[in-house]
């Protein structure tokens, strides 16, 4: 469920830390949360050098699972994906790793056509979509084009961050269109809420969505609901709102959405979320009881 991204702001963390803490968090107790390590294409070969020590090399053990950011040259990206899953095979010498997906941000339908064919069909491709605008004629775009969808719902400022009604119109429009996507930045907090920006003494502080609000969200889109509930779920910072049974699935307010709703909503519309700590998000789940 959680993507790695430790090398991006707010935690930028060296390649070193980085790889040394995606191993730790494979091997940990938490590891069944953990999804991919989030690598710029153009530091894939300083990866596989830092990394080396730590990869796998055993036949039967599962690689370190690598989703990259393309940006500029989308063939230089592609040509270092490559080369990197040539040189990373089960049971090289350089131990074992995968580039799974690519994220790209695109800006028009044209940009949406170039990116999707840039990369072999092998490779799940996100598209990241602009903010402020209808996403609709762009992720019709990108159902046709056969890949995923990305949406940015934070940053390091506050004018970062779009409001509920967009997220909710993202997710419904996704889901009209039979669109997976995934989601990054501001969302290492379970809940809603005010958080410092960074990390750094004396950070401004704004209001953040959690990613339990984001997914929740999916889940009452996909069981049927409308955007104003999942608006309002996308807004809720108070834990005693939200119920989860085994059986019932999940209730706020008075809407549920089942058990197969939440499956299908994390198998076929919310994939993942990309966030620069991983045990902040787990952490501050285990305390609110959601673990």
């Amino acid at each position: 469920m959680i993507d790695y991204a430790g090398l991006y702001p707010p935690a930028k963390l060296s390649m070193l830390e980085t790889a040394t803490n995606f191993d730790d968090y494979r091997r940990g107790d938490d590891r069944d949360l953990l999804g991919r390590l989030i690598v710029p294409a153009d530091r894939l070969e300083e990866l596989g050098r830092v990394a080396q020590p730590l990869l796998p090399r055993e036949e039967d053990a599962d690689p370190w699972r690598l989703s990259v950011i393309a940006s500029g040259d989308l063939a230089a990206s592609r040509q270092a994906v490559l080369e990197f899953n040539c040189s990373q095979w089960r049971g090289s010498a350089n131990g074992h790793a995968s580039v799974e997906s690519v994220e790209i941000a695109v800006r028009d339908k044209a940009e949406v056509a170039a990116a999707a064919a840039a990369f072999p069909e092998y490779l799940e491709i996100f598209l990241e979509l602009p903010r402020g605008s209808d996403p609709g004629p762009l992720i019709e775009s990108v159902a046709s084009a056969g890949v995923r969808a990305k949406i940015r719902t934070g940053g390091v400022s506050p004018e970062k961050f779009p409001d509920a009604q967009s997220v909710a119109r993202f997710i419904a429009t996704c889901h009209l269109h039979g669109v997976k996507f995934k989601a990054t930045a501001g969302l290492h907090h379970p809940l809603k809420g005010l958080y410092p920006l960074t990390y750094e003494t004396g950070s401004r502080v704004s209001a953040m969505f959690g990613y339990l609000n984001l997914l929740v969200a999916a889940a009452f889109i996909h069981a049927g609901l409308d955007e104003t509930v999942a608006a309002g779920v996308l807004d809720e910072s108070n834990a005693q709102s939200l119920r989860f049974d085994d059986e019932n699935g999940v209730e706020w307010k008075g809407h549920r959405a089942g058990t197969a709703s939440l499956d299908a909503a994390r198998a076929l519309l919310a994939l993942s979320f990309g966030s620069c700590s991983f045990k902040e998000p787990v952490t501050e789940a285990r305390l609110l009881g959601f673990l």
